[in-house]
């Protein structure tokens, strides 16, 4: 089974230059950004049809009777949509938000100040902020910036 960070190419930190590069009016973007041929022949959807969002109940995942049916739709759901509604997950509403709110501050921050979380040189994982990206058809480069944090549940002594 192929491993999540092994399709990840990750660059360590965004330089001053790769921001500027597409901050404000700039319209000069590099060739290995660039997508138009692969934009002409994507399928688009036309403003009279409608598809609704894949909505994964967490709950049933987790009851042995429904457990079964409902990982079909989390599995469908990644591999034809890319992503999915979790429903049922337990997290309240008021720590979403908080999750929402601070991940809108972090990235509003100043350069400098997110490079100091950056995915550290010598390191061969993706946690940390920088470029996180898969290659796709080509050698086109997705631009994003990216804060990837791994995290486990807090383990209590009983």
């Amino acid at each position: 089974m192929e491993v999540a960070s092994e399709k990840m190419v990750n660059r360590d930190e965004i330089t001053d230059a790769a921001q500027s590069m597409f901050a404000g009016d700039s319209t000069d973007i590099p060739e290995s950004y660039i997508r138009t041929d692969e934009v002409l022949a994507a399928e688009v959807v036309g403003e009279d049809e409608a598809y609704e969002l894949p909505v994964v109940d967490m709950a049933k995942l987790l009851d042995p009777d429904s457990s079964a049916m409902e990982t079909e739709k989390l599995g469908h759901a990644c591999r034809h949509w890319g992503f999915f509604q979790l429903t049922n997950h337990g997290v309240d509403e008021a720590v979403a938000q908080l999750i929402k709110d601070t991940t809108v501050q972090f990235f509003s921050l100043p350069l400098d100040v997110k490079n100091r979380v950056a995915v550290p040189e010598e390191s061969a994982g993706i946690e940390g902020y920088g470029h996180h990206y898969s290659r796709g058809r080509g050698d086109k480069l997705d631009w994003a910036e990216g804060l990837i944090l791994i995290t486990q549940l807090v383990q209590t002594g009983t």
